[in-house]
């Protein structure tokens, strides 16, 4: 058998199979990438919500001591 034919079979049997199997991998690697992200920016909102929620709360407090100062200055 000549060496180029081997050299052929042996590529055809082996990069065929790295090539494919290096996009696969690439393709998972992405896919945990974007899932990362999402639950970085889920988290982010979440931590938004928290702290509207924890400025309404001081708000709130604010208005009672407000009422407090205005009755007792009376």
């Amino acid at each position: 058998m000549d060496i180029a034919g081997i050299i052929a079979i042996l590529s055809a049997l082996i990069g065929v199979p790295l090539i494919v199997f290096g996009f696969v991998l690439l393709n998972l690697r992405n896919k945990r990438s974007v899932e990362k992200i999402r639950l970085q920016k889920e988290i982010l909102e979440l931590e938004l919500q928290k702290e509207q929620i924890r400025l309404k709360m001081l708000e709130t407090e604010n208005v009672k001591y407000d009422r407090l100062i205005e009755h007792s200055e009376k």
